[in-house]
């Protein structure tokens, strides 16, 4: 299956004129990565598609058990991740309130790494 390919914002890539389009693992990355920064209500067509940010993440005080929970079942139940391999989460709880996720997983195409997705808290 082919996908319009995003760029580091989110919008779709446009080269030259022309939409340009990501297949296998490269989708399956760019399905991830958009997964995970979707919040739970901003699709008005399935406002239960999405993260559970501003209900279970952007609390006080941040449980992190739950947290990681909730972006590996985010990971693992996107189309084509088989398994993950690796996990890592920082969360900065000072004043930038940063949490980044690193990972590593298999895919019907392969290993894949997603070296970081940063979510501004």
């Amino acid at each position: 299956m082919k996908s319009f390919a995003l760029d580091s914002n989110n919008d779709i890539l446009v080269q030259n004129g022309t939409f340009t389009l990501v297949e296998g693992a490269a989708e399956t990355v760019q399905s991830v990565r958009s997964r995970l920064l979707m919040y739970m209500g901003e699709w008005f067509l399935d406002t239960t598609a999405g993260t559970p940010y501003f209900q279970e993440i952007f609390i006080k005080p941040a449980n992190l058990a739950n947290i990681e929970s909730i972006f590996k079942q985010r990971i693992l139940e996107t189309d084509g991740v088989t398994k993950l391999n690796s996990f890592f989460m920082d969360y900065d709880g000072g004043n930038s309130r940063n949490l980044s996720v690193s990972f590593e997983a298999e895919t019907k195409y392969g290993t894949i790494n997603l070296n970081e997705v940063t979510i501004n808290v």
